[in-house]
């Protein structure tokens, strides 16, 4: 990945206050994610990966998917102006996606929209079928804080239950400017 221009894309998101309007991710576990999945997906020989992203915000980070990593990217919320424009938890959206993916599959899954234990557990399970590589949740180490209360015990479980499945955790040492520790988990599910 170019480093250089992470940065390039980025500075200009740092220089608005407050910026963690416009990215909703910390920028070192931002970096080191990204820094990790270009080198993952370098090493399998995928050169256009497919990225699916549920809960895009301000969709954000689309940029950094399509330059970084030369990504097709497919963002999924309830608002805003993502791909798919709906309930990540429906049949309808669901069937939508299968048609914009139109046989290929997802190579990375980015699970960031309702972090309720259920929402995101059923994110999970919904869309999992349908990755090769990698599933990412964000928000794992947010016990305790009211915005995100939940995440966390769906990666908890995981990470006691799945045990043939490589796990890797992404985590700022101090608290983010925001007040607290976000984290972004990652299962490695299929192709190791």
């Amino acid at each position: 990945m170019n480093i250089q221009h992470f940065y390039e894309i980025i500075d200009p998101i740092l220089a608005k206050k407050p910026f963690q309007d416009l990215l909703i991710q910390d920028v070192s576990e931002w970096r080191c994610f990204l820094e990790f999945v270009d080198a993952y997906f370098r090493n399998r020989n995928v050169v256009n990966p497919v990225v699916v992203e549920i809960g895009t915000e301000n969709n954000m980070q689309k940029r950094f998917y399509q330059e970084l990593l030369n990504a097709t990217h497919i963002g999924i919320d309830i608002h805003g102006n993502p791909d798919i424009l709906g309930d990540s938890h429906s049949q309808e959206t669901v069937d939508i996606l299968k048609a914009k993916l139109d046989g290929r599959k997802i190579d990375l899954l980015f699970i960031d929209g309702d972090h309720s234990y259920d929402g995101v557990k059923r994110d999970w399970k919904l869309y999992e079928p349908f990755v090769r590589y990698i599933v990412a949740f964000h928000d794992i180490y947010t016990k305790g804080h009211s915005a995100n209360p939940e995440v966390y015990r769906l990666w908890d479980e995981i990470v006691d239950k799945e045990m043939n499945i490589p796990l890797i955790s992404f985590k700022k040492n101090r608290p983010v400017e925001l007040g607290w520790t976000m984290g972004i988990g990652i299962m490695l599910v299929g192709n190791l």
